[in-house]
């Protein structure tokens, strides 16, 4: 099945300033407009439909800063594929990759609800406490982990065995991983995702520890 991936990243801005983040920069002031939300989406629909399944996936920064703007985007989508009678209505999804810190607010569940069966929400956790307050922090230095914290309970509970988390993995922190990757499963969350920083921050030995973290988890 072939399907099209259509990216919206609706700003630029983010509650945290984590150390790996690939947004250098984060600013309150470049943010998606509708006019240019409107244009993506009147472009998409009028292409021929070469895939089966189209999928419309939001980031940032952090994207659910710009909820409402999301929702407009996405009301607007479903029904200009109604109106079109459009082949994607009957197979679209939307998607976040969010840091979910803003996941518990009466207008990110009013979205949820609405949306919860076309709808996947990848949270970025690096999973235990000392793991993740290491590299997801506030402007001030302030861990993140115990905000986080009750909104992953909500999360998983919501979506349950397609709750997807996203691990950032990094040389200060390698040495926490299998207990991380064990502490997530702990807490119900199913499917791990693990990336390792492509940044040159890597050093002597951590190949080797790299190995040994992995055959802890599997053990």
């Amino acid at each position: 099945m072939s399907k099209r991936r259509v990216v919206f990243i609706v700003t630029q801005d983010c509650q945290l300033r984590c150390n790996y983040c690939y947004l250098i920069g984060k600013n309150k002031a470049g943010k998606m407009t509708w006019e240019t939300a409107k244009q993506i989406a009147d472009y998409l629909m009028s292409l021929p439909v070469v895939e089966d399944e189209a999928i419309f996936d939001f980031i940032g920064g952090e994207p659910m800063l710009e909820i409402d703007l999301i929702s407009r985007i996405s009301d607007y989508l479903v029904t200009s594929m109604k109106e079109m009678n459009h082949p994607w209505l009957s197979n679209y999804s939307f998607r976040f990759t969010t840091n979910g810190l803003n996941y518990s607010s009466d207008k990110v569940q009013e979205y949820v609800k609405k949306y919860k069966d076309r709808l996947s929400v990848q949270i970025s956790i690096d999973g235990t406490k000392r793991k993740h307050d290491l590299n997801r922090k506030y402007a001030n230095g302030k861990g993140s982990y115990d905000d986080l914290r009750p909104n992953l309970r909500l999360w998983v509970e919501q979506f349950e065995d397609k709750a997807t988390s996203y691990m950032v993995v990094s040389h200060d922190d390698l040495p926490y991983l299998s207990e991380s990757v064990i502490h997530l499963i702990t807490i119900g969350i199913k499917n791990i995702v693990v990336s390792l920083v492509v940044e040159d921050v890597w050093k002597e030995g951590d190949g080797e520890l790299f190995e040994k973290q992995l055959m802890e988890i599997a053990d």
